[in-house]
């Protein structure tokens, strides 16, 4: 129950927002702290101390390209008046796209670990943005686990995901990451699954018995959910995790339990979350979600799904959404920006290109809509010892990034210009006969930048 006063006191803030009472004095910074506990191999209680700040509630200033902030942290642990434990660190926040700075969808995270060696302690959180000098302050009792305990705490995750960089690797486990909502709050939005982690002790002796762990969900005083999973202790310590699909829900506030039931004993840990309305801003060009797939796929492969197909429409949007945030961020411009850009380069490309197709589906369509206008064009006709009647053939070089050549032939005489050379370009590939299209007088030199 360690995050019930927390929503409590959150749901009163949005309330007063909603009724339009004045925001708390500007010294106050706004922040979101949970923490979890866990044990060692000693059954020693370790809390996972997890605080996060949206950017638009830091202060970033202009230094070295970039937009840094300064967030100073100081973490204790206190019983009685003795201090048990303490800890400050000082947060170094950039970004490079100034319109990051007042987003309120983008955050900071971090995470501290505190060993809790007591029965029952005093946990206080302190931060300031060095910037603005706001101040925020939050503290909690806590219990440790008994070093009999068979689970953790129930951690809430808004996503898990694969990583093999070095960032976020505090929220790292066997290199997944497992990104925390210290907020509790989700949106379907950004989060297909609630997704929960634990962990489950055994001793020696038990390795190898079996358990039952029932997952409750709770919404407006009706269970939505109650499922059991049967499975057996396979080592002193073992991970599990569960995940809860948000797409059926309805908006509000969902209470959760994780019973874990052996012969001897049973264990309750208690979770909960906050499922948001849809009111972020959607981002597209095309109506047509299949469209914008093939639009998404002229900037990026890897990172988008090869079922496009078989997924639902929400989940469609929240791709789609993902795209053109991360394209703002990269292009250091806002989403409204970066999407007007790519749409006047979409009816340019229509208006100059199209042939029997839009013209923005076409081979010189999508380098125009990735890299924008040409620097230089060479326009010419194919000799007659090609294998095809004379065509007409373009040439377009970019003087930015890798400067980058692409040869297009008119193969149809329709205006549909085909690509067969590029150079610079590690997004497009030649035609390995590409030179028989153009004749062996054809001047290679041109293709030189």
């Amino acid at each position: 129950m360690k995050n019930i006063l927390r929503i409590k006191a959150l749901i009163l803030a949005l309330g007063l927002l909603t009724l339009g009472i004045a925001a708390p004095a500007a010294d106050i910074l706004n922040m979101h702290v949970d923490y979890n506990r866990f044990l060692d191999s000693e059954g020693n209680t370790l809390i996972l101390l997890d605080y996060q700040a949206t950017y638009s509630n830091l202060m970033f200033l202009a230094s070295n390209k970039g937009y840094f902030a300064q967030l100073e942290v100081q973490a204790s642990l206190v019983e009685a008046d003795s201090v048990l434990f303490e800890q400050s660190v000082t947060d170094n926040i950039g970004i490079s796209n100034k319109h990051d700075a007042s987003s309120q969808r983008k955050s900071y995270l971090n995470r501290l670990i505190v060993p809790l060696s007591v029965t029952q302690a005093l946990l206080s959180f302190k931060a300031k943005d060095l910037n603005s000098q706001n101040e925020f302050f939050w503290q909690a009792e806590v219990n440790a686990l008994a070093p009999e305990a068979r689970i953790s705490d129930v951690e809430l995750n808004c996503q898990v995901y694969a990583d093999s960089s070095s960032y976020l690797q505090k929220f790292k486990r066997n290199s997944m990451v497992y990104e925390p909502i210290p907020s509790v709050l989700l949106s379907k939005s950004y989060s297909e699954y609630a997704h929960l982690y634990m962990e489950l002790y055994s001793a020696t002796s038990q390795i190898g018995q079996s358990y039952m762990l029932n997952l409750s969900l709770e919404h407006a005083g009706e269970y939505v959910m109650d499922e059991y999973f049967d499975n057996t202790f396979q080592k002193s310590t073992d991970s599990f995790s569960l995940k809860i699909p948000l797409a059926d829900l309805a908006a509000g506030k969902y209470m959760g339990t994780i019973t874990l039931q052996t012969d001897e004993q049973q264990d309750v840990r208690n979770f909960e979350f906050v499922l948001t309305e849809d009111i972020e801003q959607r981002y597209r060009i095309f109506e047509d979600p299949n469209d914008e797939y093939t639009l998404m796929r002229y900037f990026v492969t890897g990172n988008l799904p090869t079922n496009w197909d078989a997924l639902n429409n929400e989940t469609k949007t929240r791709y789609i959404n993902n795209f053109w945030q991360n394209m703002a961020s990269s292009s250091r411009m806002s989403e409204d920006d970066v999407i007007k850009m790519v749409d006047e380069r979409i009816k340019y490309a229509n208006n100059n290109f199209s042939s029997l197709k839009a013209g923005w589906t076409s081979d010189m369509g999508r380098i125009y809509i990735r890299n924008g206008a040409p620097s230089d064009i060479e326009k010419g006709i194919t000799s007659d010892d090609t294998r095809f009647v004379r065509k007409d053939w373009q040439i377009w070089k970019f003087s930015t990034g890798n400067k980058a050549v692409y040869l297009f032939v008119d193969i149809q005489m329709n205006n549909n210009y085909r690509l067969i050379y590029t150079n610079g370009d590690n997004m497009e590939s030649s035609n390995p006969d590409w030179l028989r299209y153009v004749g062996s007088e054809f001047d290679t030199d041109l293709l030189r930048n």
